[in-house]
């Protein structure tokens, strides 16, 4: 009979522990399912910019010239609060200082673009959900066209 009154409770602390683990669980899976989805976030935005760049790369290609101002209101459509710029140079996004520095941003509603031409196409933006982390895409390309 002692045996017996020693083990009452014990039902009720297992429970409570079972309960515990369970809800550490839970928790642990949803946080999981907001990095999941922030991430499918910046994914989809990144996917956005480098469209957007190729877009211009390819009317470059095939044209003269280029509209960069619009190009510049369809990408804040896109991407809001994104900037982008255009540089007829190869040259890094991310340089502060030195020979990767660009200068003479292309701007315009009919840029001419020359044959054999470098192009650096930057484009930054700020995640709603990370504001102190800037966030960039850049992509380089040699123009050429054939003579005709």
């Amino acid at each position: 009979m002692k045996l017996r009154q020693e083990q009452q409770g014990s039902f009720i602390i297992e429970a409570i522990i079972s309960l515990i683990l369970f809800a550490v669980g839970l928790i642990s899976l949803m946080s999981l399912s907001a990095q999941a989805i922030n991430q499918v976030g910046q994914s989809k935005a990144r996917n956005d910019a480098s469209y957007l760049v190729g877009e211009l790369l390819s009317e470059m290609w095939v044209s003269g010239t280029v509209n960069v101002t619009a190009w510049n209101t369809r990408l804040q459509t896109v991407l809001p609060e994104a900037t982008g710029t255009v540089y007829f140079a190869n040259c890094d996004c991310t340089a502060t200082s030195g020979a990767d520095l660009c200068s003479g941003a292309a701007s315009g509603t009919a840029v001419a673009v020359g044959n054999s031409q470098a192009v650096t196409v930057c484009v930054n933006w700020t995640d709603r959900r990370d504001p102190a982390t800037p966030r960039r895409y850049q992509a380089s390309s040699m123009i050429t066209r054939n003579s005709q």
